[in-house]
């Protein structure tokens, strides 16, 4: 947490001292949940190491939205911002190193270091960035596209999650995913 904060924001040592003592260290093994459908969630999580996914039931299917590695933050923006209740899991799909904060710290946080609320709006207009490409990818391009874009990106993420999960990522069924990856 402390190398990214100083890679991403430019703290004095005060405002970093201020901002890592409301972030608490916390871990969570394979398979266990960070949120689930309910509340308001009323923290996110810093990914130090290991991998979750966010994910919606619908129709009785898991359909993932987005996958949480190293160095990014796991959260809700839609229910935090909007302040409505969560529909999400967030699943570890491996065992998760991470920081967590209390939404109320950081909205503190944000009013008392300035930098911190510059990284916040960074990181939130980055989300709405890559949402905006993700939902232009489902318009325009075909499955081989949008999975080779993946593949390209994140060569690391096909490697270590199961393709059903991909596949459902992607917009498709994992037979779909299975008989075009045969074709590559």
């Amino acid at each position: 947490m402390r190398a990214y904060l100083q890679r991403h924001a430019h703290l004095t040592a005060d405002e970093l001292a201020q901002t890592l003592a409301l972030f608490r260290p916390c871990a969570f093994r394979k398979g266990a949940e960070l949120f689930r459908p309910g509340p308001v969630p009323d923290r996110l999580y810093f990914i130090e190491s290991g991998l979750a996914r966010a994910y919606r039931l619908v129709r009785g299917e898991d359909i993932t939205s987005a996958f949480y590695g190293a160095d990014s933050f796991c959260f809700d923006s839609l229910s935090i911002v909007a302040q409505v209740p969560t529909e999400l899991y967030v699943e570890c799909l491996r065992d998760v190193a991470a920081h967590e904060i209390r939404v109320p710290d950081l909205n503190r946080l944000f009013r008392r270091v300035p930098p911190i609320e510059r990284l916040g709006r960074r990181i939130n207009e980055a989300l709405v960035c890559g949402l905006t490409e993700r939902l232009r990818a489902f318009q325009m391009d075909d499955l081989k596209t949008r999975y080779l874009a993946l593949l390209h990106q994140n060569p690391e993420l096909i490697r270590q999650v199961p393709q059903r999960h991909i596949a459902t990522y992607l917009g498709v069924k994992p037979e779909s995913l299975s008989r075009m990856r045969a074709q590559l």
